[in-house]
């Protein structure tokens, strides 16, 4: 099993509630415990930052379940390949070519994805 780090930050969100019950749409998206921090994000106006934490039980196919696990969000990431790792970390950033799998994900700015290291 490996740990895994999600970080977003959100953009057109006035309270801590509704990034609070972004968050939650989000693990429930996902599938994963509601695990996760609120914390104001002041490089933007109305902006909160969210980390949520979860697992990836195929360690086999961490690849494969990172890419569609985060497809499940939204669309397109970039994708850095760690070699060494076998292992990717994801990054999405808002524009105009962005595609959200549920119009309530349309808050979303910019998200990181990666992998817990072992080391």
């Amino acid at each position: 099993m490996k740990r895994y780090n999600l970080t977003l930050i959100t953009h057109n969100q006035n309270s801590e509630q509704k990034a609070r019950r972004f968050a939650e749409l989000i693990c429930d998206e996902l599938r994963t415990d509601i695990d996760f921090n609120i914390s104001k994000y002041n490089k933007f106006p109305n902006s909160y930052k969210i980390e949520v934490k979860g697992e990836i039980t195929d360690e086999n196919n961490s690849i494969e379940k990172s890419i569609k696990l985060t497809a499940q969000i939204c669309y397109p990431w970039l994708v850095e390949y760690k070699e060494l790792e076998n292992e990717v970390d994801l990054i999405f950033n808002q524009t105009e070519f962005s595609r959200y799998r549920n119009v309530k994900f349309n808050v979303l700015k910019w998200a990181s994805f990666t992998i817990e290291s072992d080391r």
